[in-house]
């Protein structure tokens, strides 16, 4: 009888356990500008964020492409700038994206949290 209380307690632990990895990745919040410049030999889809006198640049992971689908619509414009307020975590990948000319730049990747139009 004590093998099975300690079996159920054991599987109730387990069950309520919470391994979500955003807790112990650090988040930032920030407004940013979901970017597309492909029509003007710039880069396609990707995020710029000022930060002190520098612009960074950043292309969400697979998964926060729904987001930003559901909260942007689906942009399908060559050329557009819309500002946003941005949650996210970086993922320690690098995600390539196509630019003008037939290039390729390489961004950090990362997850988006959350994700409003301003």
């Amino acid at each position: 009888m004590k093998i099975l209380i300690v079996v159920m307690g054991l599987l109730a632990w387990i069950g309520c356990h919470d391994e979500s990895k955003v807790l112990n990745e650090e988040v930032f919040e920030a407004d940013a500008t979901w970017v597309n410049m492909l029509a003007a030999d710039g880069c396609s889809w990707h995020f710029s964020v000022v930060s002190g006198d520098s612009t960074l640049s950043f292309i969400p992971d697979e998964g926060s492409q729904q987001k930003i689908d559901k909260e942007l619509g689906k942009l399908t414009d060559y050329y557009s700038f819309t500002d946003v307020h941005l949650k996210y975590s970086k993922t320690g990948n690098k995600g390539t994206i196509l630019c003008g000319w037939g290039k390729h730049a390489t961004y950090d990747e990362i997850k988006v949290i959350d994700i409003h139009k301003k």
